[in-house]
């Protein structure tokens, strides 16, 4: 389980919310703009806040009032962006492995992760080789290798190919994930496909949590947004 509660302001907006991710998917949905990205760089701790406090498995991360502030190296929670992050120079099983080696207590070895994300085959292939949906599949792979506490998702599907991101989804639908697994999405159709907790931001702020109705109190909110302003 993971609890967060923060506070970062900018100079035209201030992000804050308190969080409770569980085991399993949970969502944080919200038109861009709405502080999705702050909160997910304020849990790696690419972002320090002006207050706050995160639990992650019985270890405080943050707590600014006693001045706990874990860098994220320390953290070991496994992080997928929208762009894939590959070593460019390192071939798919070299990529995994490079994970594994800085992993604590490893789960998993090369070939079974290889095989569960449907990459067998393509050990030996180079980042540039392969297909938007098996570059995104080896990065979730490589992110699961690490053995983190939690993996954290920020928009990994937004650039794929309806089909591709099917695809994707499936695969990551299918591994059982014993930990907090937080994605951060404007998409409803990414959301109801994997979400089991929804958590909706608006204007900085978290605005509800709960079960499916979230996300169309999420389709009623873009309505009256009508467009959406650059992402934080």
């Amino acid at each position: 389980m993971i609890q967060l509660r923060f506070r970062k302001s900018f100079p035209n907006i201030t992000i804050e919310g308190e969080f409770e991710f569980i085991k399993g998917f949970n969502v944080i949905l919200g038109p861009s703009g709405c502080g999705k990205t702050t909160t997910l760089r304020v849990m790696c701790g690419l972002e320090k806040p002006d207050w706050g406090f995160m639990r992650c498995c019985d270890e405080v991360f943050m707590d600014t009032e006693r001045n706990v502030f874990l860098p994220p190296q320390r953290r070991r929670l496994g992080v997928v962006f929208q762009q894939h992050n590959l070593f460019p120079h390192m071939t798919v099983r070299r990529n995994i492995e490079f994970a594994l080696k800085k992993a604590k207590n490893p789960p998993f070895g090369v070939d079974e992760l290889l095989e569960r994300f449907g990459l067998s085959g393509l050990g030996d292939k180079f980042p540039d080789e392969l297909s938007g949906g098996q570059r995104q599949r080896v990065a979730i792979a490589r992110a699961l290798a690490y053995n983190p506490r939690a993996i954290l998702m920020d928009e990994p599907f937004s650039s794929l190919d309806f089909k591709t991101k099917v695809e994707v989804m499936d695969f990551v639908k299918s591994v059982r994930f014993d930990r907090p697994l937080v994605i951060i999405t404007h998409d409803p159709f990414e959301a109801l496909y994997l979400g089991e907790r929804f958590f909706l931001m608006d204007k900085g702020k978290k605005i509800a949590e709960g079960g499916r109705e979230i996300v169309e109190r999420y389709i009623d909110l873009k309505r009256i947004l009508g467009v959406f302003t650059q992402s934080l």
